[in-house]
């Protein structure tokens, strides 16, 4: 699963790399105005807040399931939404409640040892969203997490 993330982490340079040279990347705003609750779908914090620069990170516990929630805002240049979901195209889509012209969302899913899902979103606005459970979440799992966040204010850029 870590591989497949520093994949799409490459691709992603690759594919905006060559326009950041040319194009001005808009201003990326720091964590603050990002939140993650104590209870979220069900799910609830199993520890405090983290943050680094520009990133937030929460892990929420329910049944067997461990979930990292990370938000961060990523600088993304004029055309950086649609690179991300002409990448993902080749993985299974999330449904969202955000409009698609907003929102985009795959799964990255294992069947062994056990079946296990994440899903990584990107918002038009910047806004990067991971869902990590490392081999403990199922797909329904982050479906209820992310229908928790608030992706449709998200997606608006600040």
């Amino acid at each position: 699963m870590r591989r497949a993330a520093l994949v799409l982490a490459l691709v992603m340079t690759g594919a905006l790399g060559c326009r950041r040279a040319r194009e001005t990347p808009q201003a990326v705003p720091g964590p603050e105005d990002l939140s993650l609750p104590d209870k979220l779908a069900g799910f609830t914090a199993m520890s405090a807040p983290v943050t680094g620069p520009g990133w937030l990170r929460r892990r929420y516990k329910r049944a067997g399931a461990r979930i990292d929630v990370t938000l961060a805002r990523t600088a993304q240049p004029p055309g950086g939404y649609d690179a991300w979901v002409a990448m993902s195209r080749g993985y299974v889509q999330a449904a969202l409640d955000a409009p698609a012209a907003d929102a985009n969302g795959f799964y990255q899913c294992t069947e062994h040892p056990a079946p296990s899902c994440d899903l990584l979103i990107q918002l038009r606005s910047g806004v990067h969203v991971e869902l990590r459970g490392n081999g403990s979440s199922t797909r329904a799992d982050v479906d209820a997490l992310a229908a928790a966040l608030p992706l449709r204010a998200l997606a608006v850029a600040p």
